[in-house]
């Protein structure tokens, strides 16, 4: 058992190497050495039989008398060794004899021994141990429990399979991102995800073949474009819109036969509204937009993988968006205007930076930062595990949401990062503020960090969860009384808690 067990742990440690080396790097790496190991693996673990666990016999000198009551024998297959159940009476040298009923792995010329004669020998390794408690006659109690032919294989023989697998699961699960090595390896001639692959050309290129793949559809088609869409691996896809029929067309270019598919039609709700015309993309040098979009994220996102060029709805502006990092939870997306400009990425888990752009915006967007016009003001990250305390148009992105009353508008101001600012807003018939509103000026970063380390030191909270964080400020029924509060979660399990503006601690949800 020792050694099956010990040859279980190592094909787990085989498993989880293979599985872990290939999960975290190049997919060459993948096949040169996950693919073997896994493999290997295989061939090494050990493969529980049926015999397992039972009373297994081997070369003995000493033979003991039994007299054999019952037989029986397994015919599931062919093989010598099967799996046989023996009732018989035991009587060792001077010993007093015992009833036994026993399950042994026993040969088939051992079983036509016994069979052709009851009175008879059996080596000593094939006699099981004296039970606490005999076996009766049926006159007597019945013995609690009963050995019974189907209690083979024995419930021992699981634990070599769930060994293997738990080993590779925690070595998988314990090294995680560390599986990750830096190997150099040589051009395939295989485009990979990730611009980093020589082999997909530039953006700029892959645009203006797009452009060139438009103009043959037809002579109006180069101002009925819905999206430009480069793909990851260097495919690409094009949909225009034919205004006679109101249906999409659309074309594919795949980059591993270098042709253009299509193109083919399907209908769609979309209409001129959403179209734009391919001039308007005339200031936009997207090879350039690429790597500056690459320079503005964390280092480990900065792999390009995509980008679709579109209107993000009816008469809204033409926007290039492309998502960079090669899985989740690296995956982010940033957006790119007509005019080159890039948005801002930030992470709204920094209070400080999150407040400055908020202010810079609320003053382009012509909203006074003096006057008590917000109504609720949220910041909240963008990690895995952040909570979501309150719907709304940042609950799942992140970043900073600002709900106004202004005196002649009302609405909303969020702030993605990556993307450019939005602004829904509507005529204020009334021309008033609402009751418990707070101006921009009146919130500090320095107060919300405040708040932020007396709620983890006041709840334990880990401080690599600091940056999953959601915080606002609003007037609402809370603790038995309407007031304006700050109200702040950290981390994916921990209770809602209440400060004063000023970060004074009130209670909690």
């Amino acid at each position: 058992m020792f050694r099956q067990a010990a040859r279980a742990t190592l094909a787990g440690a085989m498993l989880g190497c293979g599985v872990g080396l290939g999960a975290y790097n190049h997919w060459v790496v993948a096949l040169v050495v996950g693919v073997p190991l896994a493999v290997a693996a295989i061939v090494v673990a050990p493969r529980p039989r049926r015999i397992d666990g039972l009373v297994t016999g081997g070369h003995s000198a000493v033979n003991i008398p039994v007299s054999v009551e019952a037989v029986t024998r397994s015919s599931l297959d062919a093989s010598n060794v099967q799996p046989t159940l023996v009732t018989a009476t035991i009587s060792p040298p001077n010993d007093t004899e015992y009833r036994a009923r026993w399950l042994s792995a026993m040969p088939k010329g051992m079983v036509a021994n016994l069979l052709h004669d009851a009175d008879n020998r059996l080596p000593s390794s094939f006699i099981p141990e004296r039970p606490n408690v005999a076996l009766t006659d049926e006159s007597d109690p019945a013995p609690t429990p009963d050995i019974e032919f189907g209690d083979h294989p024995a419930k021992s023989t699981v634990l070599l399979p769930v060994l293997t697998i738990g080993v590779a699961a925690a070595l998988f699960f314990g090294v995680g991102t560390g599986w990750h090595v830096s190997v150099s390896l040589p051009d395939t001639g295989i485009s990979s995800i990730g611009s980093g692959d020589e082999s997909v050309r530039p953006p700029q290129e892959r645009v203006d073949a797009m452009l060139a793949e438009v103009g043959k559809l037809g002579p109006g088609a180069s101002n009925n474009i819905f999206t430009l869409s480069l793909g990851t691996d260097g495919n690409d896809r094009i949909q225009i819109y034919d205004p006679a029929t109101g249906e999409s067309i659309s074309m594919n270019y795949s980059s591993s036969s270098d042709s253009w598919y299509g193109p083919s039609r399907s209908s769609t709700p979309w209409r001129t509204p959403r179209t734009f015309r391919a001039d308007e993309l005339s200031k936009m040098q997207f090879t350039t937009i690429v790597d500056r979009m690459g320079a503005a994220l964390p280092e480990k996102s900065r792999d390009f993988q995509s980008m679709e060029i579109a209107r993000s709805g009816d008469d809204l502006p033409v926007l290039a968006t492309a998502t960079f990092g090669e899985s989740y939870p690296d995956e982010l997306e940033i957006q790119a205007d007509t005019d080159g400009n890039i948005a801002v990425w930030f992470d709204p888990a920094d209070f400080g930076a999150a407040m400055t752009l908020a202010q810079e915006t609320m003053t382009k967007a012509g909203l006074p930062t003096d006057l008590p016009i917000i109504d609720r003001f949220e910041i909240r990250g963008t990690v895995s595990g952040t909570p979501i305390m309150r719907a709304g148009e940042i609950q799942n992105s992140g970043g900073v949401l600002i709900d106004f009353t202004a005196p002649d508008r009302t609405g909303s101001l969020s702030i993605v990062p990556g993307f450019f600012p939005t602004m829904r807003s509507s005529d204020n018939t009334s021309g008033g503020t609402r009751e418990g509103s707070v101006a921009f000026d009146d919130l500090s970063a320095d107060t919300f960090d405040a708040v932020r380390d007396d709620y983890m030191r006041r709840y334990q909270v880990d401080a690599f969860d600091r940056a999953a964080v959601d915080i606002q400020t609003s007037y609402q029924y809370v603790l038995q009384d309407y007031q304006t509060t700050m109200m702040v979660q950290v981390g994916p399990d921990d209770p809602i808690a209440y400060y004063t503006l000023d970060g004074q601690f009130l209670g909690e949800d």
